[in-house]
């Protein structure tokens, strides 16, 4: 798996979650929206993360490759 984290290292971010209790947040770059992320890990299944890219096209992480990259980032903390 490519280092997600390197590659949109510049790359705004929004964390999305589907629980109303924990806002949406859009960040300048994809490590904090992961840290973001990891905060609100126990709700892991109801969030995603959109990498913002070119003509309104994301790259949407979510599910298992959220999971890892949080726990990488972690790792690197």
């Amino acid at each position: 798996m490519m280092d997600k984290v390197s590659v949109y290292s510049t790359t705004r971010s929004t964390v999305h979650s589907w629980i109303v209790s924990t806002p949406n947040k859009t960040f300048e770059c994809l490590g904090k929206a992961i840290e973001y992320a990891r905060e609100h890990s126990d709700e892991l299944n109801a969030i995603e993360v959109f990498v913002h890219g070119e003509e309104n096209r994301y790259d949407i992480i979510s599910g298992s490759e959220l999971a890892v990259l949080i726990s990488s980032v972690c790792l690197r903390h």
